[in-house]
């Protein structure tokens, strides 16, 4: 099992990654729920979590893995914990009822904006960052991404926010929720509802 939950962090030279498969499917489905108990389960013509349930999610988050200020999960980690932790980045990306709706227009004018600033805070080598850098929008804008080849930490996704002017109440007004930087180290999510909510995972990519 460790192995299994280990290797949601390590594959990331596979395309598309683990982790980022569950990311992404999450803004489109409800909240990470346990599976249902084998009596009960639901005939397989029918979707564990109904696209129609989640708009009655309230919005309330999962345990967190660790407790702040603590931000890191590394590899070396209970599997309790890792797990913890993709059910909570997934959730982070979650829309509430309260949520403005995705904007897609403007998640892609953004991701424009923040493309020379994610190359300007790029601290690898020239070739390397010509190579990786860019910005993706996922799920219509739910999440930006901002992928580069080292220089992702803990801070790097508010301050690419504030340097191309987007504060969280213009983002969430937007409805993007998760402003998400990854290097060849690790991947850090930024909450755009709680400036104090982000979680990193040591997560290289090389792709």
């Amino acid at each position: 099992m460790t192995a299994l939950v280990l290797s949601l962090f390590a594959a990331c030279d596979k395309e598309p990654s683990k982790m980022d498969q569950l990311l992404e499917s999450s803004t489109h489905t409800g909240p990470p729920e346990a599976a249902p108990p084998a009596e009960a389960a639901a005939p397989p013509s029918q979707s564990a979590v109904p696209v129609s349930d989640a708009s009655t999610w309230d919005g309330a988050m999962p345990p967190r893995p660790i407790p702040k200020p603590a931000m890191t999960v590394g590899s070396g980690m209970p599997a309790e914990t890792q797990m913890k932790t993709i059910a909570y980045m997934a959730a982070m990306g979650q829309p509430g009822p309260g949520d403005a709706n995705a904007d897609p227009e403007y998640a892609a004018s953004l991701a424009v904006q923040l493309k020379p600033i994610t190359m300007s805070m790029d601290k690898g080598p020239a070739d390397d960052k010509l190579r990786l850098d860019r910005v993706e929008v996922v799920a219509s804008g739910r999440r930006i991404d901002l992928l580069m080849a080292d220089g992702c930490d803990a801070r790097a996704p508010q301050q690419a926010a504030a340097r191309a002017g987007a504060t969280f109440v213009t983002l969430q007004s937007h409805g993007v929720l998760v402003i998400r930087c990854n290097d060849s180290h690790v991947q850090c999510l930024q909450s755009t509802r709680d400036p104090s909510d982000v979680l990193c995972t040591t997560a290289p990519r090389h792709r």
